[in-house]
């Protein structure tokens, strides 16, 4: 599993004249650097850790279009976060210094790593034609999920898959209204409470039955839905085959682990062989 190198900075979250809970159009501050899955998390890989976690091991393949680099689907939000948690209390993989929380994004790290400075309706464009040269929606897909390296992409990130192919799960709970009563230069401090949910305990956090957030669109979806604004929501028990995760690594608990990581130390594709599409 690989990772790049996302900066802390700021961008313009939401869209306007979509869906009004898309609006309004406001400033948003990322203050903290993270690290964010080059690919989505593919069939593989999810299996290699459900064999090993218990809480998972009964459904450790539980995709519907199988194929080791499709990425996995039919997982749930408590699943995604299982799977995440058993990768911190494990400790065994290879992370930069400094970082050690494996979690999933929040809804406006997702967006700012998409867009990746991009205020279209794609990090690569407007309209249909760039959204077919870097996602999988229901014009293109064959109504199927496509292995997440199965074409070169140019996201100035270096990311992979970010439109469509597999919604993916946010740690955020869903809010109707969330960008009403924001103002401009607002920060994202759901970095601080996903990591002091994490202190208190998975066991409190998967309690919680609040509806939570997907992003990014899948192989079923218009256009519309796999944009960079669009804003999804189901429980967080749901899973179904359009239900995929992406993982993030950022500061936390198991902090300071200092070995070479695959992650690279600032935006922008690193030297891994994955930096031209490669497997992980």
């Amino acid at each position: 599993m690989f990772f790049r190198h996302v900066p802390a900075g700021g961008f313009r979250m939401g869209a306007r004249g979509y869906e009004p809970n898309e609006e309004p159009v406001h400033h948003v501050v990322i203050p903290h650097d993270f690290c964010v899955g080059t690919f989505p998390v593919t069939q593989d890989q999810y299996r290699a850790v459900a064999e090993r976690c218990g809480a998972l091991r009964f459904r450790a393949n539980p995709s519907g279009f199988k194929g080791p680099r499709r990425p996995v689907e039919n997982v749930s939000w408590r699943e995604a976060v299982t799977f995440c948690d058993w990768l911190t209390r494990e400790r065994s993989a290879v992370v930069p210094p400094g970082f050690g929380l494996f979690c999933l994004p929040t809804e406006a790290e997702w967006e700012y790593a998409c867009r990746a400075g991009s205020e279209t309706e794609y990090y690569a464009g407007d309209g249909e034609a760039a959204l077919g040269e870097v996602g999988w929606y229901d014009a293109n897909s064959g109504n199927e999920t496509h292995a997440v390296d199965e074409r070169a992409e140019s996201h100035p990130f270096g990311l992979f898959g970010m439109h469509g192919n597999a919604w993916e799960w946010c740690h955020d709970e869903w809010d109707h209204a969330a960008y009403r009563g924001r103002v401009d230069g607002a920060r994202d401090e759901g970095g601080q409470r996903r990591r002091d949910d994490w202190q208190a305990g998975l066991a409190s956090l998967l309690k919680v039955v609040q509806t939570r957030v997907l992003r990014g669109g899948s192989w079923s979806n218009t256009a519309s839905w796999c944009r960079s604004a669009y804003r999804d929501w189901v429980a967080p028990v749901d899973c179904s085959g359009f239900y995929g995760f992406r993982v993030c690594l950022v500061r936390g608990p198991a902090a300071g682990t200092e070995t070479e990581s695959g992650a690279t130390g600032a935006g922008g594709r690193g030297t891994r062989p994955e930096a031209d599409g490669a497997a992980t």
